[in-house]
């Protein structure tokens, strides 16, 4: 028999569910409203402040994004099934404008129906359970059968001679003399033939230069050819296609049409040209590429992503985008891209582009264009053209979430991942999409990047894992580790979302099924790389209450919930050592607010002060002072009596203020069984179970400290606790009337063997708790020796 005692160096690394012998001796059987901090150590989580209510009624359906215009203007955007609502984070209501109505945000499931992504000012709204289709508008076609014929050269003796056949047969011919040059010139030969065609057999001729424009009154078709007795050269005829660009005249009638055929083996080169003269308002115009008459030119907006764009007033307006129309090229040469028919299941912002991904293909704008997703033409791929490229895979790979990650683009289907890899430049021709690894992932959450990571979810039986996707700097090989290995049964199935701090190296998750509670991860890495903490634990809310979104903006975490009166909006800064002003500590109080939001009315008879909050609470509250008041000094913990869910009275008048108000949570931490642990033969630690462990006693380390209970439990007998009140006999830092807060030490007895005892620490005060390590001492008893 022998007394011994054993450190545990921290309390930082989360909760485990691995065998106790397994664990590190830092980590916990469980964790609630605590934050491990590398810095602090264990603490208390911040409290969550109350910034507004966002909205009454039941909105547990909806989709929430989160705009981050910028530093000075952000907004909560609140979706449901054809409705939209926007709120700046002082919870104010912002206009919105639905010129287009809002029937596209018709949905069932608004929260699993909709993906946003903000840009500046436009933010993307994308309806998972539309189909997009093209609408009714085709490319014009002119307006009756019509023939170009071009006087290309002028020369001495040379006959010419223009062929008309078909309802009626027309022939001009013409022959120049072979002394007189004004007689030779090619707008002068083409008067002339023009002069014998025009009103002869219901034919029409107008000149353009050295140009005929021959068509019918009646609109009927006809066969053209010409001849010349100079080797052909000097006529060319057009009428519906030529061969090459070459054979189209500087001058033709505004808006004749004709195909550019090419190679006649080659079925992609041929494209599509109009004459455009600003329909008579320029002398000279230009050929232009257009889409082959006929075929569909436009998306149907009314199926296509809409904008919620914040404008220069400060309203906002949700409309259906001017999606740019097919400019060049038909169905082969300039397809549709391949969402249309299809639904689109993400939408995001890579390399100044938009894309969607829809199906099996992930689909680009053109470079700074974002509402432009047509080819500028099809006579050669230009490196800003649109880029529709498919994942390529034995298993069918319908893409779910597109996250730019390490200068690429990381693509998640249902089972596999891609990514888009390019050179310096992203451009159809550099463009392809490369598997990297394969690993399930949640449909419904989205990957969130953090540093130099990506996290995603994926399923686990009625549970979920985590990944940390990363590259490995070494064989720059890619891989994705499970976070959650050592807390398989933590985290519920049916995660929605994910959000990330790379300035606090926290991320956490929200889960549908467990809609009260936030699942938060903390990380560091040593120096060397060494990943030092991987903490898994849970910050809670109460009963029935749902979290609908949270999402980081630098070190505050953003909070929309949805209570049985409403939608709120609330804060958490988990900036490390944050204090409240004149009191040095922080008051750890959810839904707080101070005096300043409240309505006071004192009335001298009662001496009572009814205090009126601006929300409902039906769990406990409590008053504390600030210390700005004499009457309420910092800490100071005020009785009161509940009137009702928004109204509380308290004795005296504190009409003055100085003091907050909030609701009661609760930390815990239970500590793993306590175990002796030596080092291995082999390296690394082992616990060491021989022998029997009676433990006698604790010591927590504490800093900064107001209030904590520690409740020892032995295997079926009544549970002792062992309050520290925040109070030491004769600490300057303990003033009478005020709460103390103190750091040094704490033991408490245990007399229990340590498989048949659980040891919690509590703080349901307002007050921090601050834990940095722990000590512990037992009798050991061995009846062997071990060797080796």
């Amino acid at each position: 028999m022998a007394i011994i005692s054993a450190p545990i160096p921290n309390l930082i690394n989360g909760v485990s569910q691995q065998p106790f012998a397994l664990r590190l001796a830092s980590q916990a059987e469980l964790q609630e409203n605590c934050y491990s901090s590398i810095v602090e150590g264990l603490t208390k989580r911040p409290p969550t402040e109350h910034v507004a209510k966002l909205a009454d009624g039941d909105h547990s359906s909806a989709y929430v994004h989160m705009i981050n215009r910028d530093s000075t203007e952000r907004y909560i955007a609140i979706l449901g099934d054809q409705s939209i609502r926007v709120f700046d984070f002082d919870g104010n209501e912002k206009t919105v404008n639905t010129p287009d109505g809002v029937a596209y945000l018709g949905a069932a499931s608004p929260a699993t129906s909709f993906s946003a992504v903000t840009i500046a000012d436009y933010t993307f709204i994308v309806n998972k359970t539309k189909t997009v289709a093209m609408d009714a508008s085709v490319q014009a076609t002119q307006q009756d059968p019509a023939a170009l014929v071009w006087v290309r050269q002028g020369n001495y003796s040379t006959d010419y001679k223009v062929e008309l056949s078909g309802p009626a047969d027309v022939t001009a011919a013409y022959t120049t003399p072979d002394n007189d040059g004004s007689l030779i010139q090619t707008d002068h030969i083409a008067e002339q033939l023009c002069t014998a065609i025009d009103g002869v057999n219901g034919y029409s001729c107008e000149r353009f230069g050295s140009s005929l424009h021959i068509s019918r009154a009646d609109g009927a078709d006809f066969n053209l050819s010409t001849e010349d007795s100079f080797a052909d050269l000097a006529l060319q005829s057009i009428k519906d296609e030529v061969q090459t660009f070459d054979e189209l005249p500087p001058r033709a009638k505004h808006g004749f049409q004709v195909e550019i055929v090419g190679s006649p083996v080659n079925g992609f080169d041929n494209y599509y040209v109009e004459y455009d003269d600003g329909n008579g308002a320029r002398q000279v115009g230009v050929w232009i590429e257009i889409p082959k008459p006929g075929r569909d030119i436009r998306f149907d907006a009314a199926t296509m992503p809409h904008s919620l764009v914040r404008e220069s007033d400060g309203t906002f307006t949700f409309k259906a985008n001017e999606w740019n129309d097919c400019v060049a090229g038909d169905e082969e040469t300039a397809p549709e891209p391949s969402f249309v028919g299809f639904r689109i299941n993400d939408i995001f912002f890579y390399r100044n582009r938009l894309g969607f991904i829809s199906d099996e293909n992930v689909v680009f704008s053109r470079s700074g264009d974002f509402f432009h997703f047509w080819r500028e033409t099809v006579t050669s791929i230009l490196d800003t053209d649109p880029i529709d490229v498919a994942v390529s895979h034995v298993k069918v790979s319908i893409l779910r979430h597109a996250v730019p990650f390490n200068e690429s683009l990381l693509l998640f289907s249902d089972q596999t991942q891609f990514v888009v890899g390019a050179n310096e430049y992203l451009t159809p021709r550099t463009a392809a999409i490369n598997q990297t690894t394969e690993f399930e992932t949640n449909l419904r959450s989205r990957p969130v990047g953090a540093g130099r990571f990506v996290y995603f979810v994926a399923p686990k039986g009625s549970y979920s894992t985590v990944r940390e996707y990363y590259t490995d700097g070494d064989t720059k090989q890619n891989d994705a580790t499970d976070i959650t290995a050592h807390v398989p049964k933590l985290i519920p199935g049916d995660v929605f979302k994910l959000a990330a701090s790379a300035n606090e190296s926290v991320m956490i998750a929200l889960t549908e099924d467990k809609a009260d509670r936030i699942y938060v991860y903390q990380w560091y890495f040593a120096d060397g790389g060494e990943k030092v903490q991987s903490a898994w634990h849970e910050w809670t809310w109460a009963d029935g209450e749902k979290i609908l979104n949270a999402d980081f903006v630098v070190s505050t975490l953003w909070i929309v919930v949805q209570r049985s009166d409403g939608l709120y909006l609330e804060r958490m800064d988990i900036e490390p050592g944050k204090t409240d002003e004149d009191l040095g500590f922080r008051v750890h109080l959810d839904r707080r607010i101070t005096d300043a939001d409240c309505q006071m009315v004192y009335d001298p008879i009662t001496d009572r002060t009814t205090i009126t909050l601006p929300y409902a609470e039906e769990n406990e509250l409590q008053i504390v002072g600030r210390g700005t008041v004499e009457e309420l000094p910092g800490g100071f913990i005020k009785s009161h009596e509940v009137v009702s869910p928004t109204t509380i009275k308290t004795m005296g008048d504190v009409t003055g203020g100085g003091f907050f108000v909030g609701r009661k949570y609760v930390k815990r931490y239970k500590f793993s069984p306590l175990v002796l642990r030596e080092e291995a033969p082999g390296g690394g630690v082992i616990a060491n179970t021989d022998g029997r462990l009676q433990l006698r006693r604790m010591t927590l380390n504490f800093a900064d400290s107001g209030y904590f209970r520690v409740q020892v439990t032995p295997f079926r007998r009544s549970p002792y606790e062992y309050v520290f009140s925040g109070r030491v006999v004769g600490s300057a830092r303990s003033p009478l009337g005020q709460g103390g807060i103190e750091t040094g030490k704490f033991r408490f007895p245990i007399m229990a063997n340590n498989f048949n005892v659980d040891i919690e620490i509590v703080n349901d005060s307002p007050f921090p708790s601050r834990f940095l390590n722990a000590d512990w001492e037992a009798q050991y008893i061995v009846r062997s020796q071990r060797m080796g």
